[in-house]
């Protein structure tokens, strides 16, 4: 960048007029008016260099304290970046030395004032300010050449409408004053007062820090000999209440011995002869042997009457009489390790087993399935509905779908040396009611 390349008076009050800044609201409905304009002419004095500008908007934000502030010079310097490259005609490169900002923040910067203005251009300017390397041609464009390659128009307006930081009430913040009175000063002033301030903020912050460390150096040791002591005195009084207990057998009398004495010593058993022959034929008798039978009792059940009809009128041919429930041939569903041919059964639940019972009765129709033995397919039993059916082999997969599909049910799969129909297998329905 030229070194003679200065912001003139009337350049100044531009970019004032082209942030077009809300200065009612800057300054509190025009009470602090005055104070304002003292103070951006002493942020923005006339002939200064565009370097010497960046150190002072950069040496603002050092001595602001508010976080709104810092932010508002930041929005300022990253407003005049774009202001020195659509206004003055200034390259990435000089911009990026006058301002002492990376190339590549600059061009992040000035990339996201056009995209804002001209969002339908997001990639073509995203290309235009992408820089790769510093050795980048683009580094050397202005936006003269930025205008002509996408045919953009000069900004008229440095802000929008909607932007909070051109409507920020700066006076009102307390270190304001402090600004308004040392932002007049030039360069030098200005950077030896930061530095006194630095050092003098530095060395606090040293004397505080070690004042903070030498006390939680003190309150630590304090604690570690607090639970040394406490430990060693804590044992010391557990030793003393913990007794030990052992055996004594101190008071044992050892005058007196034991002395075994046999219970079937000859000098003690008299017996005679007679005696001595009941004794042999006591145990010639199977005394302990215990023959008899013990009576064995059955759990008594319920049997379930449909009516009275059902009741037999010979109670002594009711052994013989068959349930309407029973089958005929029993079994053939149970897993076989030689049966060859496959049985299934189906545990269905349902909370309204009739409807089931009907569903299940269309597709028996539909695929012409018998019965396999003496009891009706859907025959209502206690705690349930009862399927024995004979399916075709060759409708068994597309059977069992239909009928997993009707109601959640499980299907278990066994092998069975009981028979059917050539072609069919057994499948076995139960529809337990909820």
């Amino acid at each position: 960048m030229k070194e003679n390349l200065l912001l003139t008076e009337i350049e100044q009050n531009e970019f004032q007029i082209w942030l077009e800044l809300n200065l009612n609201s800057i300054s509190w409905e025009g009470r602090y008016i005055d104070d304002f304009n003292s103070f951006w002419r002493g942020l923005f004095p006339s002939d200064i260099s565009v370097a010497d500008q960046f150190d002072k908007l950069e040496k603002s934000m050092m001595m602001s304290k508010s976080g709104p502030l810092i932010s508002w010079f930041s929005w300022l310097k990253n407003k005049l970046i774009c202001y020195l490259f659509s206004k003055r005609e200034l390259t990435i490169l000089e911009i990026s030395q006058g301002s002492k900002i990376s190339l590549r923040e600059v061009s992040v910067v000035l990339r996201d004032f056009f995209v804002e203005r001209h969002a339908h251009l997001d990639e073509q300017l995203s290309d235009y300010f992408q820089l790769s390397h510093v050795t980048s041609k683009k580094i050397h464009y202005k936006f003269s050449d930025l205008s002509k390659e996408l045919d953009l128009e000069l900004v008229q307006s440095g802000s929008s409408e909607d932007e909070i930081l051109r409507n920020l009430e700066v006076t009102l913040y307390k270190d304001w004053g402090v600004l308004n009175e040392k932002i007049s000063m030039k360069n030098s002033e200005l950077e030896v007062d930061i530095e006194r301030v630095k050092k003098k903020t530095s060395m606090k912050k040293q004397v505080k820090f070690l004042q903070d460390l030498v006390v939680l150096f003190l309150i630590g040791g304090i604690f570690i000999a607090a639970v040394k002591f406490g430990n060693e005195w804590y044992e010391k009084k557990l030793v003393k209440e913990i007794t030990l207990f052992e055996p004594n057998f101190f008071w044992l009398d050892k005058g007196i011995n034991y002395q075994a004495q046999d219970p079937l010593d000859a000098e003690n058993i008299k017996l005679s002869y007679r005696e001595l022959e009941e004794l042999e034929k006591l145990e010639s008798k199977e005394v302990f042997e215990d023959n008899e039978e013990t009576a064995r009792f059955d759990v008594e059940s319920d049997v379930v009457l449909t009516s009275v009809n059902s009741i037999p009128k010979d109670f002594t041919s009711a052994d013989l009489e068959q349930s309407a429930y029973e089958e005929n041939r029993k079994n053939g569903y149970r897993n076989s390790r030689y049966g060859g041919r496959k049985a299934y059964r189906v545990m269905m639940t349902s909370d309204s087993p009739q409807i089931t019972k009907n569903e299940l009765v269309e597709l028996l129709e539909k695929y012409d399935i018998k019965q396999v033995d003496n009891v009706k397919p859907g025959t209502s039993i206690p705690g349930g509905i009862y399927f024995n059916l004979h399916v075709p082999r060759k409708f068994i997969k597309e059977f069992l779908s239909h009928v997993t599909s009707v109601k959640e049910s499980r299907i278990l799969e066994s092998k069975t040396v009981f028979g059917g129909p050539k072609g069919t297998n057994k499948v076995f329905i139960w529809i337990k009611q909820i």
